[in-house]
């Protein structure tokens, strides 16, 4: 056998080895590949087109025929039934037989003819080849039997072929859609996740991290620090220069903040102009660091929307996770603190552990 096996072969398992079984368990021999070769010298070279022609008479009262019409052309129908039967078991244990089999069923499954249209060409070939051998051979059992048989053993392996043809394309068509799906899912999910105004994480996906991040910080015992942040007098800036300018701050001030963290920190937009920052394996000492910088990085410089230069300043609480601390009241802490800070007087940092202390 050849050893070349071309791509619909390759995509469908069908090496030399698994050729060879196919051939096998249909019980198809060598003595097969000579009464193949007898059956296309005695009985259909010079009769193609009669047997085909035999063949399309009855299959012209199928319902799938205007679709063959449309979709491929009668003669280029015909033209493929004589290809055939002209090749008809010729060195069908190649890699080449399995290949053009295989490609023929791909094409047909790609223009959208239905598989049973295939399967009724098949069985109609099949009756025309034993029609014409009975009535040949009907005298001469020991020629007509191996033939008739060979006939049918053929037709189920093309039968076979065209089958798994049809599937190769269903699993690609499955295997495309799937990825269609994957696509828009994954769209659909950056989508939800991404808070569409800041580009920071969205409300429910900063949750889920958070509450990721918790128990990893719990698991692996390491520090986790988390800063609430909130803009100082926001609804004055929406009242004076409208939602619009009101947007714009809030997308640098985003911008801003993610300047000043780390590239591994996550800032996610906890409502209106609230930010929430997560700091993992960070401590206290270093946490307060990161939020002066954030503190800092807003009020010193003036937020440029439309035509408006805007100062604006920021509150921001800071809470570090306690063993006993899961997401919300670990929020919570930091939410307090952030209170305290617009109490005492806005644009600074207040940390939690110093209140509770305090308290």
């Amino acid at each position: 056998m050849n050893s070349e096996i071309v791509s619909n072969c390759l995509m469908l398992g069908f090496d030399c080895k698994r050729i060879q079984k196919t051939i096998s368990l249909l019980g198809l021999d060598a003595e097969h590949g000579k009464h193949a070769k007898r059956l296309r010298r005695e009985f259909i070279e010079g009769k193609t087109e009669a047997l085909v022609s035999s063949c399309f008479d009855s299959f012209a009262i199928c319902e799938d025929v205007l679709l063959i019409k449309e979709n491929i052309g009668i003669e280029s129908f015909k033209e493929f039934w004589i290809d055939y039967l002209c090749g008809f078991g010729q060195n069908f244990d190649t890699p080449k037989y399995f290949e053009e089999r295989l490609g023929v069923a791909v094409a047909w499954a790609h223009k959208k003819v239905p598989l049973g249209v295939l399967h009724l060409q098949l069985c109609l070939i099949q009756q025309a080849l034993v029609d014409s051998l009975s009535t040949q051979c009907k005298s001469d059992p020991k020629t007509l039997w191996p033939l008739v048989d060979c006939v049918f053993k053929i037709t189920s392996l093309s039968v076979y072929l065209t089958v798994e043809g049809y599937h190769l394309v269903e699993a690609d068509e499955l295997q495309k859609t799937f990825d269609k799906l994957s696509e828009e899912a994954l769209k659909l999910h950056q989508k939800v996740a991404i808070d569409h105004l800041t580009g920071v994480l969205s409300y429910s996906s900063l949750m889920d991290t958070l509450e990721r991040q918790v128990n990893e910080a719990k698991q692996n015992g390491s520090p986790l620090c988390v800063i609430m942040a909130d803009l100082d007098f926001f609804k004055r800036v929406n009242d004076t220069y409208g939602h619009l300018v009101g947007d714009i701050v809030l997308k640098h001030t985003a911008e801003r903040i993610q300047a000043a963290i780390r590239g591994f920190d996550m800032i996610g937009r906890f409502g209106g102009e609230e930010f929430v920052i997560i700091l993992e394996n960070t401590d206290l000492a270093l946490a307060k660091i990161i939020a002066e910088r954030i503190r800092k990085g807003i009020a010193d410089t003036p937020i440029h929307a439309k035509k408006f230069d805007i100062d604006i300043t920021i509150s921001l609480g800071m809470a570090m996770l306690r063993k006993d601390d899961h997401p919300e009241i670990l929020l919570e802490r930091a939410d307090t603190a952030m209170y305290e800070a617009k109490k005492n007087g806005r644009n600074r940092v207040v940390v939690a552990g110093d209140l509770e202390s305090a308290h």
